[in-house]
């Protein structure tokens, strides 16, 4: 007989081959190959028997991650139709888990599918309630992480309006964040749009120590998996 600490364990290798997927895509750029063993996944996922509470809520979480996943691959591909509906049903399956954290990274994975399709006031909504439940976090690394991240993205919003100033200084913020976690995926994109704003600032010093800086933290990210 099966039990809950069978499933669980089956579950934590279900997560490790997603994670493994993931930085394989980040390093090989393959994300067909991504997507495939996301849907491997999602298929191992869905017919797990439910014996205990714990098996049910973990299961509904990496549910939620790899349809996160899932559609992160079908954007880089080009294929974002039904990109809303998924990133929707991944937050309602965050929320069934009553996982924090991936609650919070659905949010804010809805929260840019919703501005990659033009609807930037309900996209702001996300993220206004992310930062508020985040910013005032200082041990959680994935919290950290997720607030750091939200940064980013309003940063892109600024660069959008052409505000560079604001976009700037939370830039910088977001580059202090992430710092205080090691996490070199964000700070590679945290000096990027650093390198981007002094650019157009026709500060081109700047704008190429930030552009090294961001190929050094990607490396970085893709030997430490961060």
């Amino acid at each position: 007989m099966v039990s809950a600490t069978d499933d669980l364990k089956w579950l934590k290798e279900i997560e490790k081959s997603i994670e493994d997927a993931l930085w394989t895509s980040v390093i090989d750029e393959d994300y067909e190959k991504a997507l495939t063993a996301y849907e491997k996944a999602k298929k191992d996922l869905e017919p797990i028997e439910i014996i205990s509470g714990d098996v049910e809520r973990e299961q509904k979480r990496l549910l939620s991650y790899c349809i996160m996943r899932i559609n992160d691959a079908l954007e880089y591909l080009e294929r974002s139709e039904g990109s809303i509906e998924r990133a929707e049903e991944s937050l309602r399956l965050a929320e069934e888990s009553e996982d924090l954290i991936q609650i919070l990274r659905s949010k804010l994975a809805v929260g840019v599918t919703l501005l990659n399709t033009g609807k930037l006031p309900e996209a702001e909504s996300h993220f206004t309630d992310i930062i508020l439940q985040t910013q005032d976090e200082i041990e959680n690394k994935d919290v950290i992480k997720i607030y750091g991240w939200t940064l980013i993205v309003r940063v892109n919003i600024l660069l959008g309006k052409s505000l560079y100033n604001q976009a700037k200084e939370l830039a910088n913020q977001a580059l202090g964040v992430l710092s205080s976690i090691s996490n070199y995926a964000g700070l590679r994109t945290a000096c990027s749009l650093l390198s981007r704003i002094y650019q157009n600032e026709g500060n081109i010093e700047k704008s190429k120590s930030y552009s090294e800086r961001s190929e050094e933290y990607a490396q970085k990210a893709k030997e430490h998996r961060q």
